[in-house]
């Protein structure tokens, strides 16, 4: 199979679904500016992936460091022994029992998607897939991984990163802790951020803390990391989390007023890499009261704009369409879930026991729980596992029901059918 041509006319998700589909074997490999990334596919399932920019050999002990899995003076051992041997990395680690075989899979598992998952977010590029009877790869340290998990999260990333990039525009901007008279409690089931009460989130509080937030573990340990030298791209290095998650923490934080940008000379780069909208900038100064005027105007049109897939606002006084976009939220966040049962159990071979065992690499904690405060509910069955999503009121929701069956081969998924009306989860 010929495939080749660019970004713009055959977007990156139609490349991963055909190749999926038809089963293909083969490398693809995509094209920019900036870097050149292999994809390596086995029956249309990735199995390996690399970037010049993030060499995956190079990058895998520092994704161990970040992780807590292993230390500077580990590596630097492990680092000599392979000069010597001229051995892999991972089987150094593994055969002198540096770490355990499953620390290096989940490792290196999560490189390769996190090479995968940055080309989400190209805009442009050339890409060119090379169809192979066979191909070589880490069979002993890699699960293949179908493309339809990718496209999964793949999508999160794509609806999500564009609201994230209007407030963290750049990785130059710097940012720091704010002073609040509020204390911060670190747990699982952290303040939820709204995206549908305004044109800024907003934060949903815990009952019986007012006088306290709630974040997660995730924004904790980049709330820790923020500290008014170190740019984005500096607290993505050292974060132990993976980069859109690091980011996306950011976001919640600064959102949530806890932390904010450093002005000044940070602040100006980012100032002049920034394109400058055409809206900011008039030929002639315009009276204050029109401006007043257009900016209400402004802000009425996008409340009441429905089409704009982008637009998470809704007119006042409407629980009904509050509801479901809360409800909707709640049905994308069990897919995730699935998504991530799914991968981990490609990779471990098992089920987790509990879906705590997923956060950090496979789910971000706030995804556990639904837009009301709501934990998930996980059972396993004999040949199946259930993950039951609930109403405003903790009771469980028929129409978010999610039953995923299990057998020897390939998983199959099933949703059951909603005893009422409304929105279901689908496969």
């Amino acid at each position: 199979m010929a495939l080749e041509g660019t970004l713009k006319d055959f977007s990156l998700a139609d490349i991963f679904q055909l190749i999926g589909l038809q089963r293909k074997t083969g490398v693809l490999t995509l094209r920019s500016k900036d870097d050149t990334v292999t994809v390596t596919f086995l029956d249309g399932k990735v199995v390996g992936a690399d970037s010049l920019s993030h060499r995956l050999e190079n990058r895998l002990g520092s994704v161990l460091i970040k992780s807590g899995l292993l230390t500077q003076d580990q590596l630097s051992h492990a680092l000599a022994i392979q000069k010597e041997t001229l051995q892999r990395l991972g089987f150094v680690l593994t055969h002198y029992g540096i770490i355990s075989a499953d620390a290096l899979k989940q490792a290196i598992q999560l490189q390769i998607l996190q090479i995968v998952y940055r080309l989400f977010r190209w805009k442009d590029g050339d890409y060119h897939f090379s169809q192979e009877t066979t191909i070589e790869y880490d069979r002993d340290n890699v699960v293949p991984i179908t493309a339809e998990s990718i496209l999964m999260e793949g999508a999160r990333m794509i609806d999500e990163w564009p609201i994230i990039e209007k407030r963290i525009r750049s990785y130059d901007m710097v940012f720091r802790k704010k002073l609040t008279d509020q204390e911060i409690v670190v747990s699982d089931e952290a303040d939820e951020v709204q995206f549908d009460e305004g044109t800024m989130a907003g934060r949903r509080r815990r009952p019986g803390l007012a006088d306290k937030i709630r974040i997660s573990p995730e924004e904790k340990h980049v709330y820790d990391l923020v500290d008014g030298t170190m740019t984005v791209g500096d607290v993505v290095e050292i974060s132990k989390f993976a980069e859109f998650d690091t980011v996306k923490a950011l976001y919640e934080l600064l959102t949530r007023d806890l932390v904010e940008e450093v002005r000044g000379a940070a602040a100006q780069t980012v100032l002049e890499q920034t394109p400058v909208d055409e809206a900011e900038v008039a030929e002639t100064p315009v009276p204050l009261p029109l401006v007043a005027v257009l900016a209400l105007l402004a802000i009425l049109s996008i409340a009441t704009s429905f089409k704009n897939p982008l637009n998470s606002l809704r007119p006042l006084g409407r629980d009904s369409a509050v509801f479901e976009t809360r409800k909707a939220i709640s049905m994308q966040r069990i897919a995730h879930v699935r998504s991530a049962i799914d991968e981990y159990s490609s990779v471990t071979g098992r089920l987790p026991a509990r879906l705590a065992d997923l956060v950090p690499f496979y789910i971000s904690a706030g995804e556990l729980t639904d837009p009301w405060g709501n934990a998930y509910k996980y059972l396993q069955q004999p040949q199946s596992y259930l993950v039951i999503g609930f109403t405003p009121d903790g009771r469980p929701d028929t129409d978010l029901f999610l039953s995923h069956a299990i057998d020897a081969g390939t998983s199959a998924a099933t949703v059951s059918k909603p005893l009422t009306g409304g929105i279901q989860l689908v496969d």
